[in-house]
């Protein structure tokens, strides 16, 4: 589906974002050249090295979704802000104090940052009116009327003033008089190819629960050839929402949809392995210390062992033991799969361990010993699987990849606690099994980032 000009907005953001932090930076150097003088020395690596760091942060806390309307969501706005200003703080103290040769007054490292928070948070208040300002919205019309074209209006909606719905298309003579979320039905397939013309239409999307008829597909190829993008809503669904429709998919999609590329990609399957090691060895490591207190803490709170073992399917549908801290009271762990909000069985400590996601990092072990990988779909009990894969179509496929620490489920919906829920994840799960690549990793761990850090999801 084609998206307008999203690159050049987000090149604006971030071009904005430079702006104000390189501005920032010489600000609070000025200050610090008044109190104590013009020798300053060469600041000019420190500048980059600190850009650069508040742009992978900034990053890391998804404040470049062009698509987000930071207007209408100013306090989440600024939570991230702070979030990433304190993270980008944190990581520069960190680089100072490894490479000397990069150094910034104390002073002045504390004015950028007390700058960089309202100047960032101001100027994506206004980016969104600037976007608006410059955006020419592409005009689509909509085929089908039923359930899948609510759908497709919905999903639209998402890209913001990105589209704009001109209206519905549907054969049936009692539909034509209807309004669907404020738009017209307006017309059927034979007039297709004039609305188009008569309204600038720009695309279409097929929103219908069953095959496209002859006197359709003969309009819809008129308009192809004049210029005029055809998706389903399948794809819509994929780009705008990062997943699949399981409404709208059948075994033979899974056969001849694009995508599913790097599966058994060697030298794919032998990088993120490599990569996984090195990065729970290092966890490991590094967290050695944080994780013998935890361990002390849950064996002074409450009886039971400090750590919980669990049966879990994993890759090719494969049971593993997944290790994980205790968080509940001894033995309660197997008496319901799903923790409820504000559930009595966790412990206290259990309740601080869940919300900074330290009760997660033993399964580092799982992902040394090639059980688990640090991105993939979660790891689910046994007994769940079960249920899912009697009641969820195509559950199984989520097991051709190695379960996760995290992944695209886990940080694009919250925490599941019904069948629902699990069909709701399988569609991002699929699309992760789609699309996965470095680059998606890379994305999901900079997300799983803003979610520990905000206590997203936590139960």
């Amino acid at each position: 589906m084609y998206r307008p000009g999203s690159w050049k907005h987000q090149i604006i953001l971030i071009g904005g974002d430079a702006a104000i932090l390189l501005g920032a930076f010489h600000l609070a150097l000025q200050y610090w050249w008044w109190k104590v003088g013009p020798n300053a020395g060469d600041f000019f690596p420190t500048a980059l090295v600190s850009l650069g760091v508040y742009l992978l942060t900034l990053s890391m806390f998804d404040l470049y979704d062009i698509q987000k309307n930071y207007r209408s969501q100013q306090a989440s706005t600024l939570t991230h802000i702070l979030g990433a200003v304190v993270m980008a703080g944190v990581g520069l103290s960190g680089l100072f104090y490894l490479m000397p040769g990069v150094k910034l007054p104390r002073s002045s490292f504390f004015i950028q940052m007390g700058l960089a928070i309202p100047l960032l948070y101001l100027w994506r208040i206004n980016f969104w009116r600037l976007r608006q300002e410059m955006l020419i919205p592409k005009r689509v019309l909509i085929v089908g009327t039923g359930e899948d074209g609510q759908t497709a209006l919905d999903l639209l909606k998402r890209f913001g003033t990105e589209y704009h719905v001109v209206g519905f298309i549907d054969d049936d003579p009692d539909r034509q008089t209807r309004t669907i979320g404020g738009h017209a039905v307006l017309g059927g397939a034979d007039a297709l190819p004039e609305l188009v013309q008569e309204h600038d239409v720009q695309g279409i999307i097929m929103a219908l629960a069953k095959a496209e008829g002859e006197r359709l597909i003969r309009a819809t190829l008129q308009c192809r050839m004049k210029g005029v993008f055809v998706s389903d809503l399948v794809t819509v669904s994929e780009q705008v929402a990062g997943k699949i429709l399981l409404t709208q998919v059948r075994d033979s999609w899974f056969v001849y949809a694009p995508g599913f590329l790097l599966l058994h990609g060697r030298m794919f399957r032998r990088i993120k392995r490599i990569t996984d090691v090195a990065c729970a060895g290092v966890g490991l490591l590094l967290a050695s210390p944080l994780l013998v207190m935890a361990a002390i803490l849950v064996a002074a709170e409450s009886r039971g062992p400090v750590f919980f073992r669990q049966t879990r399917v994993g890759q090719n549908e494969r049971l593993f033991s997944a290790l994980k801290f205790r968080t509940m009271k001894g033995g309660d762990e197997t008496q319901s799969p799903y923790t409820a909000k504000n559930d009595p069985r966790v412990t206290l400590m259990g309740m601080i361990l869940r919300f900074l996601r330290i009760d997660e990092i033993p399964q580092m072990w799982n992902v040394l010993t090639g059980e688990m990988s640090f991105i993939g779909p979660r790891a689910e009990w046994d007994i769940l699987v079960k249920e899912y894969k009697e009641k969820i179509p195509y559950y199984s496929l989520r097991h051709v990849v190695k379960p996760g620490i995290t992944g695209w489920a886990q940080v694009n919906y919250p925490y599941g606690s019904s069948v629902e829920d699990a069909y709701r994840k399988l569609e991002y799960d699929l699309y992760y099994v789609k699309n996965m690549s470095l680059a998606l990793d890379l994305k999901i761990l900079f997300k799983t980032v803003s979610v520990v850090l905000l206590g997203k999801g936590v139960r």
